[in-house]
């Protein structure tokens, strides 16, 4: 797999409005609660930073956490308001993402 057309200009479109306030998505909570971190499926958490970190990962965003921990998790692992102004875009590339995997499972 090559990058993802257009996720460097999301990447880039994505820097200039953080942090980005999101949540995570119900899989992803399940799995971070079991691991005993972040507790609540409702906190609101913000990307403070975004970057490509190849075919597996995609787009990467990291969370800061409480006592100076960072989360890295994957975009498509988040959920971004409906009303951010890039909310739509980085739906699309979510949906692109995930449908592209399923190709290479």
């Amino acid at each position: 797999m090559k990058q993802e057309q257009g996720s460097e200009t999301l990447i880039e479109e994505m820097k200039q409005y953080l942090p980005i306030p999101a949540r995570f998505t119900e899989d992803s909570y399940q799995y971070l609660k079991q691991k005993e971190i972040y507790t609540d499926s409702n906190r609101e958490i913000n990307i403070s930073n975004v970057f490509y970190s190849g075919d597996t990962g995609g787009i990467i965003c990291t969370i800061e956490g409480d006592e100076k921990e960072v989360l890295i998790i994957s975009l498509t692992h988040l959920i971004i308001k409906p009303d951010h102004p890039l909310s739509d875009k980085i739906v699309a590339y979510q949906k692109k993402r995930i449908k592209r995997l399923r190709r290479y499972r």
